[in-house]
């Protein structure tokens, strides 16, 4: 896998950029400005590169060999890379922090390089709000097909996977991910996989990929809701109730029905995982001002190929606003402003 392809490096650069994740974003960036000859140094909590297309795609669709030696190539352009290093403000917890042996602190970065570079992804999964949510076996989306990858490429063992043989799983969503989570399920011998969405199938950006699996046995259920989860120490089924969309949304109708299940997984989305979580609210122009910069998912969700580009698209601007030479405030503007929330840089937060 190609995140940045160097024809020929240019002469090396005085100034020093710190890049935050390793998702695609961050790689493409990374091999841009390290080919343009700046100082480029990564860090990312996880032991290896790649994201969550290392840990969180199914290696069906992307192998992590493939991932490995897309991370080899920008090694070779000599570019630091500091894995199991999580740099944080806030002390939030998310998946993959099992791994850090380091801890650096965001300030620290603004202090000793140019240009800050945040492409920390999207790591926190979102909860869905009903009853039953913490019984055994229900799983949001991302914690399990991670932990699959975890164990497909050998970091765990599979005893830390829910067994899946023989199993009875419900799936709620229509997206990628809940597409890779039918994949999965159905590759470690789900007997049944049902796939339950709010709108109607022509209604999901996955469809083509959900009308194969519907070919190879998957069934799929739309306009219903998840109501609640039934069971007392563990799942034994999920309450539904129908839906239907009036102007564009979706009402619940009032007619409910149950499906039995021994697996119920979740996959509404995620939320991003900054440093500090107030940096995605905060005025663009004022964090451009300080050198401070986002790509991928940390902003909105993306795909592999977009998540590419993007990172490039702000690689360039990194190296245009590294170029204009002018005075910037640094750590001490982040200090005096960027944290405090009385600040009039926030938007929305």
């Amino acid at each position: 896998m190609k995140f940045y392809i160097c024809r020929e490096k240019e002469e090396p650069k005085e100034e020093r950029i710190a890049i935050v994740g390793t998702g695609p974003a961050g790689l493409s960036a990374t091999g841009y400005l390290a080919c343009k000859g700046y100082q480029v140094e990564v860090f990312d909590k996880m032991p290896e590169g790649g994201g969550m297309v290392a840990f969180g795609i199914p290696e069906s669709r992307i192998p992590i060999k493939s991932v490995r030696e897309g991370v080899k190539d920008l090694e070779r352009l000599g570019i630091k890379f500091n894995f199991r290093t999580k740099v944080v403000y806030d002390n939030l917890r998310d998946l993959g922090d099992e791994f850090v042996e380091r801890v650096v602190y965001l300030e620290e970065l603004l202090e000793d390089f140019d240009a800050l570079l945040i492409a920390t992804g999207a790591w926190r999964p979102k909860k869905l709000k009903i009853d039953g949510i913490e019984l055994k076996g229900v799983w949001d989306a991302l914690t399990l097909l991670y932990k699959i990858k975890l164990a497909r490429i050998g970091y765990i063992p599979w005893s830390a996977v829910p067994e899946m043989r023989g199993k009875e799983v419900v799936i709620i969503g229509a997206g990628y991910t809940a597409v890779d989570v039918a994949l999965e399920t159905k590759s470690l011998g789900a007997k049944k996989v049902t796939m339950v969405y709010r709108r109607g199938l022509e209604d999901s950006y996955a469809k083509t990929e959900i009308k194969k699996l519907i070919s190879e046995g998957v069934s799929f259920i739309g306009f219903a809701t998840p109501a609640r989860i039934l069971g007392e120490d563990e799942i034994k089924g999920v309450e539904f109730v129908k839906t239907k969309i009036v102007n564009g949304k979706v009402i619940p109708t009032g007619e409910t029905f149950q499906l039995s299940t021994d697996i119920f997984v979740y996959a509404i989305g995620q939320f991003p995982t900054p440093p500090i979580k107030a940096l995605i609210c905060a005025n663009e122009k004022i964090l451009r001002n300080a050198g401070i910069f986002l790509a991928g998912d940390v902003i909105v969700p993306r795909n592999i190929g977009t998540a590419i580009r993007e990172g490039i698209r702000v690689a360039k601007e990194i190296e245009e606003w590294l170029k204009s030479k002018e005075e910037r405030p640094r750590a001490l503007f982040i200090r005096s402003f960027l944290f405090s929330q009385r600040s009039e840089i926030w938007q929305n937060c």
